[in-house]
Protein backbone atom coordinates (compact mmCIF):
# COMPACT_ATOMS: atom_id res chain seq x y z
CA UNK A 1 0.00 0.00 0.00
CA UNK A 2 1.27 3.20 -0.78
CA UNK A 3 1.58 5.97 1.51
CA UNK A 4 -0.70 8.21 2.25
CA UNK A 5 -0.75 12.09 3.16
CA UNK A 6 -2.56 14.69 4.61
CA UNK A 7 -3.46 16.77 0.71
CA UNK A 8 -5.24 19.94 1.99
CA UNK A 9 -6.12 21.42 5.27
CA UNK A 10 -9.24 24.02 5.90
CA UNK A 11 -10.38 26.25 8.37
CA UNK A 12 -14.29 26.09 7.56
CA UNK A 13 -17.20 27.98 8.96
CA UNK A 14 -20.60 26.44 10.24
CA UNK A 15 -22.83 28.91 11.36
CA UNK A 16 -26.77 27.74 11.59
CA UNK A 17 -27.44 31.24 9.29
CA UNK A 18 -25.42 29.97 6.34
CA UNK A 19 -27.31 26.52 6.35
CA UNK A 20 -29.43 27.76 3.71
CA UNK A 21 -27.80 30.54 1.43
CA UNK A 22 -30.99 31.30 -0.44
CA UNK A 23 -32.35 32.80 3.27
CA UNK A 24 -29.19 34.34 4.24
CA UNK A 25 -28.84 38.23 4.38
CA UNK A 26 -25.88 40.19 3.16
CA UNK A 27 -23.72 40.36 5.79
CA UNK A 28 -23.70 36.39 5.25
CA UNK A 29 -22.60 36.27 1.16
CA UNK A 30 -18.88 36.86 1.71
CA UNK A 31 -18.80 33.58 3.90
CA UNK A 32 -21.13 31.94 1.59
CA UNK A 33 -19.08 32.19 -1.50
CA UNK A 34 -15.87 31.60 0.67
CA UNK A 35 -16.79 28.58 1.56
CA UNK A 36 -18.04 27.39 -1.57
CA UNK A 37 -14.83 28.31 -2.94
CA UNK A 38 -13.18 25.88 -0.46
CA UNK A 39 -15.47 23.29 -2.37
CA UNK A 40 -14.30 23.98 -5.22
CA UNK A 41 -10.59 23.78 -4.35
CA UNK A 42 -11.90 20.15 -2.48
CA UNK A 43 -13.23 19.05 -5.95
CA UNK A 44 -10.02 20.13 -7.43
CA UNK A 45 -8.07 17.94 -5.38
CA UNK A 46 -10.45 15.13 -5.17
CA UNK A 47 -9.58 13.77 -1.58
CA UNK A 48 -10.21 10.28 -0.32
CA UNK A 49 -11.62 10.81 2.63
CA UNK A 50 -12.51 14.07 4.83
CA UNK A 51 -11.75 14.11 8.34
CA UNK A 52 -13.32 16.63 10.30
CA UNK A 53 -13.17 18.00 14.01
CA UNK A 54 -16.42 19.87 14.79
CA UNK A 55 -17.09 22.37 17.76
CA UNK A 56 -20.15 21.11 18.14
CA UNK A 57 -19.43 17.57 18.86
CA UNK A 58 -18.75 18.30 22.35
CA UNK A 59 -17.53 15.02 24.62
CA UNK A 60 -16.59 15.44 28.17
CA UNK A 61 -13.89 13.22 29.41
CA UNK A 62 -12.96 10.95 25.85
CA UNK A 63 -12.16 12.15 22.35
CA UNK A 64 -14.24 9.94 20.01
CA UNK A 65 -14.22 8.73 16.40
CA UNK A 66 -17.35 7.99 14.03
CA UNK A 67 -16.02 4.45 12.85
CA UNK A 68 -19.09 3.91 10.96
CA UNK A 69 -19.45 2.65 7.34
CA UNK A 70 -22.37 4.59 6.40
CA UNK A 71 -23.18 8.37 8.04
CA UNK A 72 -26.92 8.65 7.84
CA UNK A 73 -30.02 10.08 9.85
CA UNK A 74 -31.90 13.88 10.17
CA UNK A 75 -30.57 16.14 12.07
CA UNK A 76 -32.84 18.96 14.41
CA UNK A 77 -30.07 21.09 16.21
CA UNK A 78 -31.00 20.84 19.83
CA UNK A 79 -29.10 24.51 20.35
CA UNK A 80 -31.41 25.84 17.08
CA UNK A 81 -34.01 23.72 16.33
CA UNK A 82 -36.16 26.55 14.59
CA UNK A 83 -33.15 27.18 12.14
CA UNK A 84 -31.76 23.70 11.60
CA UNK A 85 -34.58 21.23 11.64
CA UNK A 86 -35.12 17.87 10.36
CA UNK A 87 -32.08 17.78 7.93
CA UNK A 88 -31.43 14.73 5.95
CA UNK A 89 -28.17 13.41 5.55
CA UNK A 90 -26.51 9.96 3.67
CA UNK A 91 -22.69 9.96 3.35
CA UNK A 92 -20.09 6.87 3.66
CA UNK A 93 -17.69 6.46 6.25
CA UNK A 94 -14.18 5.34 6.42
CA UNK A 95 -13.94 2.65 9.39
CA UNK A 96 -10.82 1.83 8.52
CA UNK A 97 -9.14 4.97 8.64
CA UNK A 98 -11.31 5.73 11.98
CA UNK A 99 -9.78 2.49 13.73
CA UNK A 100 -6.67 3.27 12.93
CA UNK A 101 -7.14 6.94 13.69
CA UNK A 102 -8.07 5.21 17.47
CA UNK A 103 -5.17 3.00 17.33
CA UNK A 104 -2.66 5.48 16.86
CA UNK A 105 -4.31 7.94 19.26
CA UNK A 106 -3.91 5.10 22.07
CA UNK A 107 -0.42 4.81 21.17
CA UNK A 108 0.28 8.36 22.31
CA UNK A 109 -1.83 8.08 25.23
CA UNK A 110 -4.30 9.87 24.28
CA UNK A 111 -8.11 8.49 25.37
CA UNK A 112 -9.69 7.65 22.22
CA UNK A 113 -12.70 5.20 21.54
CA UNK A 114 -13.97 4.28 18.37
CA UNK A 115 -18.10 4.86 18.24
CA UNK A 116 -20.50 2.83 15.25
CA UNK A 117 -23.43 3.84 16.88
CA UNK A 118 -26.24 3.36 14.29
CA UNK A 119 -28.66 6.10 16.42
CA UNK A 120 -25.79 8.58 16.65
CA UNK A 121 -27.08 11.98 14.80
CA UNK A 122 -24.03 14.35 13.49
CA UNK A 123 -24.03 17.70 15.06
CA UNK A 124 -24.46 20.80 12.65
CA UNK A 125 -20.92 21.55 12.62
CA UNK A 126 -20.14 19.02 10.33
CA UNK A 127 -23.61 18.93 8.81
CA UNK A 128 -23.28 22.35 7.88
CA UNK A 129 -19.58 22.04 6.94
CA UNK A 130 -19.93 19.11 4.67
CA UNK A 131 -23.22 20.31 2.84
CA UNK A 132 -20.57 23.02 1.18
CA UNK A 133 -17.53 21.25 1.37
CA UNK A 134 -18.89 17.59 0.13
CA UNK A 135 -22.25 19.05 -1.76
CA UNK A 136 -22.63 15.39 -3.55
CA UNK A 137 -22.08 13.64 -0.23
CA UNK A 138 -19.97 11.03 -2.08
CA UNK A 139 -16.97 11.63 0.18
CA UNK A 140 -16.04 9.23 2.74
CA UNK A 141 -16.42 11.12 6.07
CA UNK A 142 -14.71 10.62 9.49
CA UNK A 143 -15.92 12.46 12.32
CA UNK A 144 -13.44 13.35 15.29
CA UNK A 145 -14.76 14.98 18.58
CA UNK A 146 -13.82 18.41 20.59
CA UNK A 147 -13.17 16.79 24.25
CA UNK A 148 -13.25 19.37 27.06
CA UNK A 149 -10.88 17.54 29.14
CA UNK A 150 -8.21 18.12 26.08
CA UNK A 151 -5.85 20.61 26.63
CA UNK A 152 -4.30 22.50 23.00
CA UNK A 153 -1.30 20.30 23.74
CA UNK A 154 -3.30 17.28 23.90
CA UNK A 155 -4.95 17.99 20.40
CA UNK A 156 -1.84 18.99 18.75
CA UNK A 157 -1.01 15.18 19.67
CA UNK A 158 -4.08 14.04 18.54
CA UNK A 159 -3.93 15.62 15.22
CA UNK A 160 -0.18 14.09 14.84
CA UNK A 161 -2.31 10.79 15.25
CA UNK A 162 -4.94 11.48 12.24
CA UNK A 163 -1.33 12.61 10.48
CA UNK A 164 0.09 8.93 11.12
CA UNK A 165 -3.19 6.86 11.15
CA UNK A 166 -3.66 8.84 7.28
CA UNK A 167 0.39 7.56 6.11
CA UNK A 168 -0.49 4.32 7.18
CA UNK A 169 -3.77 3.34 5.61
CA UNK A 170 -2.51 5.17 2.41
CA UNK A 171 -5.18 7.89 2.29
CA UNK A 172 -5.09 10.98 0.27
CA UNK A 173 -7.16 13.36 3.33
CA UNK A 174 -8.69 16.61 3.58
CA UNK A 175 -8.57 17.93 7.40
CA UNK A 176 -11.24 20.49 8.43
CA UNK A 177 -11.61 21.80 11.46
CA UNK A 178 -15.07 23.10 11.59
CA UNK A 179 -15.06 25.79 14.43
CA UNK A 180 -15.23 29.76 14.90
CA UNK A 181 -12.03 31.36 16.11
CA UNK A 182 -13.29 34.74 18.58
CA UNK A 183 -16.10 33.15 20.20
CA UNK A 184 -17.83 35.84 22.58
CA UNK A 185 -21.30 35.34 21.56
CA UNK A 186 -23.90 38.19 21.72
CA UNK A 187 -28.01 38.67 20.97
CA UNK A 188 -28.13 39.65 17.57
CA UNK A 189 -26.87 37.49 14.19
CA UNK A 190 -25.43 39.66 12.40
CA UNK A 191 -22.97 40.86 14.70
CA UNK A 192 -19.45 40.97 14.36
CA UNK A 193 -16.61 40.23 17.17
CA UNK A 194 -15.31 43.42 18.57
CA UNK A 195 -12.55 45.50 17.26
CA UNK A 196 -10.11 43.89 20.03
CA UNK A 197 -11.29 40.24 19.13
CA UNK A 198 -10.84 40.96 15.66
CA UNK A 199 -7.01 42.04 15.55
CA UNK A 200 -6.43 38.65 17.54
CA UNK A 201 -8.47 36.73 14.51
CA UNK A 202 -6.24 39.01 12.13
CA UNK A 203 -2.90 38.07 13.59
CA UNK A 204 -3.59 34.46 13.84
CA UNK A 205 -5.02 34.62 10.18
CA UNK A 206 -1.41 36.18 9.43
CA UNK A 207 0.70 33.74 10.59
CA UNK A 208 -1.46 31.04 9.02
CA UNK A 209 -1.22 33.02 5.66
CA UNK A 210 2.71 33.48 6.07
CA UNK A 211 2.90 29.69 6.94
CA UNK A 212 4.36 30.38 10.52
CA UNK A 213 2.68 27.44 11.68
CA UNK A 214 5.09 26.95 14.58
CA UNK A 215 4.51 30.04 15.54
CA UNK A 216 0.74 29.44 15.29
CA UNK A 217 0.99 26.62 17.30
CA UNK A 218 2.78 28.17 20.18
CA UNK A 219 0.22 30.92 20.26
CA UNK A 220 -2.77 29.68 19.97
CA UNK A 221 -3.66 29.47 23.85
CA UNK A 222 -2.86 32.87 24.24
CA UNK A 223 -5.04 33.94 20.64
CA UNK A 224 -8.06 31.49 22.28
CA UNK A 225 -8.05 33.09 26.02
CA UNK A 226 -7.73 36.59 24.55
CA UNK A 227 -10.71 36.12 22.01
CA UNK A 228 -12.77 33.05 23.65
CA UNK A 229 -12.33 31.00 20.89
CA UNK A 230 -14.86 28.28 19.94
CA UNK A 231 -14.37 25.51 21.90
CA UNK A 232 -11.10 27.07 23.42
CA UNK A 233 -9.48 26.17 20.11
CA UNK A 234 -9.00 22.70 20.34
CA UNK A 235 -10.61 21.82 16.63
CA UNK A 236 -7.63 24.54 15.59
CA UNK A 237 -5.19 23.13 16.85
CA UNK A 238 -6.01 19.27 16.05
CA UNK A 239 -6.11 20.88 12.65
CA UNK A 240 -2.44 22.59 13.42
CA UNK A 241 -1.54 19.49 14.82
CA UNK A 242 -2.57 17.12 11.60
CA UNK A 243 -0.90 19.46 9.42
CA UNK A 244 2.52 19.69 10.82
CA UNK A 245 4.94 22.42 9.38
CA UNK A 246 5.52 23.27 5.79
CA UNK A 247 1.98 23.98 5.17
CA UNK A 248 0.56 27.24 4.03
CA UNK A 249 -3.30 28.77 4.32
CA UNK A 250 -4.48 30.68 1.83
CA UNK A 251 -7.52 33.06 3.12
CA UNK A 252 -10.60 32.62 1.39
CA UNK A 253 -13.03 35.06 3.80
CA UNK A 254 -14.41 35.93 7.14
CA UNK A 255 -18.29 36.36 8.41
CA UNK A 256 -19.91 37.05 11.58
CA UNK A 257 -22.52 35.39 13.07
CA UNK A 258 -23.61 36.99 16.82
CA UNK A 259 -20.53 38.41 17.67
CA UNK A 260 -17.75 35.07 16.31
CA UNK A 261 -15.28 35.75 13.77
CA UNK A 262 -15.57 32.91 10.91
CA UNK A 263 -12.44 32.58 9.15
CA UNK A 264 -12.55 30.10 6.19
CA UNK A 265 -8.85 29.19 5.03
CA UNK A 266 -7.14 26.94 3.04
CA UNK A 267 -4.00 25.41 3.97
CA UNK A 268 -1.83 23.79 1.01
CA UNK A 269 2.10 22.21 1.37
CA UNK A 270 3.10 24.36 -1.98
CA UNK A 271 1.59 27.16 -0.90
CA UNK A 272 0.33 28.03 -4.50
CA UNK A 273 -2.95 28.92 -4.20
CA UNK A 274 -4.12 32.60 -5.40
CA UNK A 275 -5.24 34.99 -2.34
CA UNK A 276 -8.73 35.86 -2.30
Amino acid sequence: MAKGEIIVGVCAAHSPRIAFPEKAGPVWHDLIAAMRRAADTLAERKPDVVVIVSAHWVTSFNIYVEASARHKGILTAMECPDLLRAIPYDFPGDPELAHAIVERGKALGIPVIATDEPSYVEDYGTIICLQYLTPKWDVPVVSLSACLMSSLDECMQFGAAVREAVEQTGRRAAVVSSSAFAHNLVRGPETWPTPQERAVDDHLIELMTQGRLDTARALLPTFAHQACYEMGGRCIATLLGALGDGWKGTFYGYGPSSGSGNPVIIFDRAGELAHA
